[in-house]
């Protein structure tokens, strides 16, 4: 059976005056962003705003402690919508807030109270990445436990997904690299997932076309092709997280969450980490299947010869923009490796998108060969 669904309202604007004023936004609005995006945006049409910077609150990629003080505070205001401007920590702690009698968040995550919907939750992305505008998903980390984990609901469905490429013009070309690197994740996981269907093969392939192409524009004209081409990447992030929305991600993600977790590895800079890994451990173990689809289309993208590796094509186009580090750069030890594995196997909801089934074998021995 396919199965497709897109519950968030998309709007696109160009600059962002044209958003403030279609959704009346006033002081009668919580908005949740960080302050140098804040002096770059809202601040620059108009004052009396009513905002709470998520860095205040602790710094990186969200976790129960640093939400549950976002909470406490947000409790104190009195407002009638959210308005996450951010990244993929801005819009999880969004997507959060937006819910009704949470104190605790870990209480949410471990299921010991019910999810309910609290108020209207408008999302403006200012990455290219995470996708999370149009996901139910929102991810953080458990402090005591040192593990990431995903809440997974439909109430935490964005009510409007708003996309401003204006508000990605100052985003550093690292930031860039590695978010749309995420989004280009997103896609071929998608593509290559057990619930891939018509519906988000075609967005998930645009979505490559428009990231793929970007960064061959950006190997050949350097780094100012990338904001040329942003409005183009943040409707491929955009696409992609429909995609993997509705069908999923695996291994790629799942073997992230440990060192993003342990670590603080940003992200989309996890993800590639272990992205050229479990593509080659796919196409060793079943080449005949439906990868030959996905490195058809990265092939046509590249515009390889025939007979063209598009996977070890496609990684050295990236290394360009930005080099692949081995785990031990991050910080990870040996001694992280059982525990890494035993992590990974424990997501069970992205293990089970996997394009073949992996074994702590495989996964341990990823691991290794990128230690």
């Amino acid at each position: 059976m396919s199965s497709f669904k897109l519950s968030t309202e998309i709007r696109y604007y160009n600059q962002l005056p044209e958003f403030i004023q279609e959704f009346s936004v006033t002081k009668d609005d919580l908005i949740i962003t960080n302050e140098v995006i804040y002096d770059n945006s809202f601040k620059l049409y108009g004052t009396d705003w009513n905002v709470l910077f998520q860095e205040a609150y602790g710094l990186g990629e969200p976790n129960d402690k640093m939400i549950n003080k976002l909470i406490a505070d947000a409790q104190k205001k009195k407002y009638n919508r959210i308005i996450a401007v951010g990244g993929g920590t801005v819009i999880d702690i969004g997507k959060l807030l937006s819910l009704q009698g949470v104190d605790d968040v870990l209480d949410v995550l471990y299921g010991k109270v019910p999810i309910k919907k609290g108020k209207t939750l408008i999302v403006l992305p200012t990455t290219c990445g995470t996708g999370s505008e149009v996901t139910n998903i929102s991810i953080l980390e458990d402090t005591t436990n040192k593990v990431k984990k995903g809440i997974v609901h439909q109430y935490l469905f964005p009510d409007f997904a708003v996309l401003v490429p204006e508000l990605l013009k100052g985003l550093p070309f690292k930031f860039f690299a590695f978010s749309s690197v995420d989004a280009l994740i997103h896609a071929i996981e998608s593509y290559l997932a057990p619930k891939s269907n018509p519906m988000t093969e075609l967005f998930g392939v645009k979505a490559m076309e428009l990231i793929i192409n970007t960064y061959k524009d950006v190997a050949e004209k350097g780094q100012q092709a990338a904001y040329e081409n942003i409005g183009k990447v943040l409707l491929a992030s955009t696409y992609a997280g429909i995609a993997f929305g509705n069908t999923g991600v695996g291994a790629v993600h799942a073997l992230s969450y440990p060192l993003g977790g342990k670590y603080h590895v940003a992200h989309g800079e996890a993800n590639y980490a272990f992205f050229d890994a479990v593509m080659k451990k796919y196409d060793e173990v079943n080449p005949t299947g439906k990868i030959t689809q996905i490195k058809e289309i990265i092939a046509g993208i590249l515009d390889l010869p025939a007979g063209g590796n598009a996977f070890a094509e496609l990684n050295v186009l990236i290394n360009k923009l930005v080099p692949r580090k081995p785990l031990r750069e991050y910080g990870m030890k040996a001694d992280d490796l059982a525990p890494f594995t035993k992590n990974a196997m424990e997501q069970e909801r992205l293990m089970i998108n996997n394009y073949v089934p992996f074994t702590a074998d495989d996964v341990l021995k990823i691991y290794k060969d990128l230690y």
